[in-house]
């Protein structure tokens, strides 16, 4: 029962929060500091509960007591589980991270209230049973972050945010136009029926010329909404220009639950992932790790060059879900999890470094290990968690990626894998000299530089434990966390069945 009540909660306790801001906004404007932060840690506190009770089980809350398919359901499993806790970890932090250093901007609590429509989008999306409210929590996403993008409202914010939407708007009409053709041959909405329904009419000529054309629309639809690589071009100006509360929020949860948890969802559970989509997956996620790494190189903005990184570490998971092993789906999900961990902390650390110093631009920094030493302990954990250092957590997920594709028999790709992750931390080590350990430039006023704000640091620090505590937990977490999400990877379409009681 209790797990019940808490599924419900989940998208409802974070709208509530922002109908009750708009009215408190007005007699007190700092409600938005202490009502948003306490909302996302009992939302922290409830996904902790459902990951030590839950025990690998499915739980389904039919809404109104309607059961499927003819009702609205939410679905709890541990791939959502593991996704509820990635979203409001980092919704959280990002809430306690923004009191102050949101102070700078102006109308502080419609930042809140946008904020918490973000995250009821995505838990909305996490745990949907039916694939129109999977769409509509997603819409939900895009506008609060099309809105949050621009939040600066200067030219540069506005233009990043329009070209977020017309991307982001095409990508959704992919996705409408792929949920359209999948209604119209199965008659319903509810995705574990659907899938049902695909499974017993898979010898019907019809109906799979139908799912094959809907395919890679949703497809489509996805792979702009991960920024995956030729559809990438809406993301570096927006994570460059937008507030770094924001930017981790897009890099940390957003560009997961939009397209990574979809692909899982629609693609695994309900069409089936044919050889030729795992290919697909596969190469289109390491032409996106390459890219990535390469473009970063390149890169002295400091937000800029993390914008690219996010390109190239969403490729390592589609690289883990196109291999097609329980291994390498194992290393795909944990990636998740700590790239949500460490990007979201070096977006923190760009933002403490900009708040500071005024300046992105890492050619024009230095010096500033001594001056901010919780922001540079701080990059460095992410830094070595995103090269693969052991025994951080991003060795792990790579090392059961690179194991996965070795024993799938993707030696080349094993080792263009493993040349890129030399690339990567290559990149970081850069940012590391340039801002934290060399000389400050003749014109840097670093005797006036100083550390941020208590909350700032508690933020920071919070994720740099995060990445070495993945890392050292690593065996407890693959068995509690990864494995039940895992497994519903490799049930594949059967999960509809299972979900259904049949």
């Amino acid at each position: 029962m209790l797990t019940f009540m808490l599924i419900l909660l989940f998208p409802l306790l974070p709208i509530i929060s922002a109908l009750v801001l708009i009215i408190l906004e007005r007699f007190d404007d700092a409600a938005g500091d202490w009502l948003s932060s306490v909302t996302a840690f009992v939302l922290l506190t409830f996904a902790g509960v459902i990951i030590f009770t839950l025990n690998g089980r499915a739980v389904v809350y039919h809404m109104g007591g309607w059961v499927s398919p003819l009702g609205v359901d939410l679905v709890l499993d541990g791939f959502s589980a593991l996704m509820l806790i990635v979203v409001n970890l980092i919704g959280f932090l990002s809430m306690l991270y923004s009191v102050e250093y949101m102070k700078k901007f102006t109308a502080k609590a419609k930042f809140y209230i946008l904020h918490l429509f973000l995250i009821a989008g995505l838990n909305g999306i996490v745990l949907s049973g039916d694939i129109f409210n999977f769409y509509v929590f997603m819409e939900m996403v895009a506008f609060s972050s099309y809105a949050l993008v621009a939040f600066g409202v200067e030219q540069q914010d506005l233009e990043a945010s329009i070209r977020y939407q017309v991307l982001g708007t095409v990508g959704s009409f992919f996705l409408l136009l792929g949920i359209g053709i999948l209604y119209s041959v199965t008659g319903t909405l509810d995705l574990a029926d659907m899938s049902v329904i695909l499974s017993e009419a898979k010898n019907l000529t019809g109906m799979n010329n139908a799912i094959m054309f809907a395919i890679p629309l949703l497809l489509f639809g996805f792979a702009l909404k991960a920024a995956l690589v030729p559809f990438h071009a809406w993301l570096p100006d927006a994570y460059q220009t937008a507030p770094a509360p924001v930017t981790m929020m897009l890099a940390g949860t957003v560009s997961k639950v939009c397209s990574i948890y979809g692909i899982v969802r629609i693609f695994f559970g309900v069409t089936g992932v044919s050889t030729a989509l795992h290919q697909v997956l596969l190469y289109a996620g390491l032409i996106s790790i390459f890219f990535g790494v390469f473009s970063a190189l390149k890169q002295t903005d400091f937000k800029r060059l993390l914008a690219y990184s996010s390109i190239s570490q969403i490729g390592y998971i589609m690289v883990g879900l196109g291999c097609g092993t329980p291994l390498a789906y194992a290393g795909a999900l944990f990636h998740i999890l700590n790239h949500a961990t460490f990007k979201s902390l070096y977006f923190m650390v760009a933002g403490a470094v900009e708040h500071s110093t005024g300046e992105r631009d890492i050619t024009k920094l230095g010096g500033l290990s001594d001056k901010m030493p919780v922001t540079f302990l701080s990059s460095l954990s992410a830094s070595f968690s995103l090269g693969g250092v052991p025994p951080f957590g991003g060795f792990f997920s790579k090392l059961l990626i690179i194991l996965g594709l070795f024993k799938a028999g993707y030696l080349t790709v094993g080792v263009l894998v493993v040349m890129s992750a030399v690339f990567t931390l290559a990149y970081f080590l850069k940012i590391q000299r340039n801002v934290f350990l060399r000389l400050p430039t003749s014109d840097f006023r670093l005797p006036t530089i100083k550390e941020v704000p208590v909350l700032m640091r508690i933020s920071m620090l919070t994720l740099a434990v995060a990445c070495l505590l993945l890392g050292l937990l690593f065996p407890w977490i693959l068995k509690f966390v990864v494995e039940p999400a895992v497994s519903v990877l490799t049930l594949g379409t059967c999960y509809g069945s299972l979900i259904l009681g049949l």
